[in-house]
């Protein structure tokens, strides 16, 4: 078995470095600290860093960390410095720009505008140039009949054919998941729901609870696909299904039961990974390969400690990582060990979620054929 090997270990001038973008053989990064950072890939060279120091009203220091995976779009690198987003010269690392509402992250682009949320309760548009708002989509759902707010799950935005989509966290007496669709260029909510209620054959039940699984939602075979809990009240039982959303309309085209061969919830956990041929879904520390078209399994896979987060799939290789410290590569077509690395750095990943409002994130991420992994103390690049 052949193992990979480290060919660059990145480090910030802070703690707890992020994943890094790479654009043009450049990494940008930040860390806990508030610095970001380019940095040459082939050399390893820092071009340039800098630092935001965040203040609050009172001149106490605020939260300054920087989040990972910036957005670089032409000679622009955006970050998230402490729940608010900055623009930066790309060649220099000045700032630009940056958006004055507290609680602005998970910016994306898109054309010649930025997406990101706001808190919970909104997403906003902003020009990418100057930093101008063009819309928050806070002036469409006030009008909307019974619409009692949002709790939006803290993701990166999904965008697909003109439409950004979103999904809900879970807390008991607030938000019990959704999935929303809103125009990209005005903001206007096109459909979504909350948790719904549909009509149960069961006599003693006044109906199935649905709700939205709190997962960033997944855009594949034209479809926008959510993880789904019904529960009956009449006999206390419950299923979980994978539920592929019609991205121009919100009507249900495909439903995959979850298989029965393990139980509820022994299948559908994070957010599905769909292949060429085969839908993945992890759960505990099992990963496992869907048949997209009868939901029956192809193969099940156990690894010696939890997955973190969502796998990421590269033609046929799934690269995960497990709490520990172990990264891994498995073939995707036949659920094989590939390779497998302890990694000699020390590392604080968890498969438990942060918060009703958070995913757990992967500590992975690709770029140019090289497996970016982010330690507690560097950035691993892992040819």
């Amino acid at each position: 078995m052949e193992q990979p090997q480290i060919r660059r270990r990145f480090a910030t001038p802070g703690v707890e470095p992020a994943l890094p973008t790479v654009a043009d053989g450049v990494a940008y990064l930040g860390d806990a600290d508030g610095h970001l950072c380019a940095i040459d890939t082939a050399d390893g060279r820092m071009l340039w860093q800098t630092r935001h120091q965040l203040r609050h009203q009172d001149g106490s220091a605020a939260l300054s960390s920087v989040a990972a995976l910036p957005a670089v779009s032409g000679d622009l690198v955006l970050a998230e410095a402490g729940e608010q987003i900055f623009a930066h010269d790309r060649g220099t690392g000045q700032v630009r720009w940056s958006v004055p509402e507290i609680s602005s992250h998970h910016g994306v682009v898109v054309g010649d505008a930025v997406l990101m949320l706001h808190g919970l309760e909104s997403a906003a548009a902003y020009d990418l140039s100057t930093g101008g708002r063009r819309w928050t989509s806070l002036e469409t759902t006030a009008q909307l009949e019974h619409h009692y707010g949002f709790g939006l799950l803290a993701t990166f935005p999904l965008v697909a054919g003109g439409r950004m989509f979103l999904t809900e966290g879970f807390e008991g007496n607030h938000t019990h998941g959704g999935l929303h669709a809103f125009d990209v260029e005005s903001g206007a909510v096109l459909w979504g729901f909350h948790d719904t209620f549909v009509e149960c054959e069961h006599p003693d039940c006044d109906g199935n609870q649905q709700m939205v699984a709190p997962n960033h939602p997944v855009f594949a075979r034209g479809l926008v696909w959510v993880i789904r809990d019904r529960w009956c009240d009449g006999d206390g039982t419950a299923a979980l299904e994978l539920i592929g959303f019609d991205p121009k309309t919100g009507k249900e085209q495909v439903i995959v039961a979850e298989p029965d061969e393990g139980g509820i919830g022994t299948v559908f956990s994070a957010a599905p990974v769909f292949g060429a041929d085969l839908i993945y879904c992890t759960r505990g520390n099992a990963l496992h390969a869907l048949d997209p078209g009868s939901g029956q399994l192809r193969w099940s896979r156990e690894l010696p400690a939890l997955v973190v987060a969502t796998p990421l799939l590269a033609e046929q290789t799934l690269h995960l990582a497990t709490e520990g410290g172990q990264v891994h590569a498995i073939d995707a077509a036949t659920g094989e060990t590939r390779w497998n690395l302890t990694l000699d750095e020390p590392t604080s990943w968890s498969a438990e979620s942060p918060g009703e409002y958070e995913e757990v994130t992967a500590p992975l991420t690709l770029a140019d054929g090289v497996l970016y992994v982010a330690t507690d103390s560097a950035i691993l690049a892992l040819s």
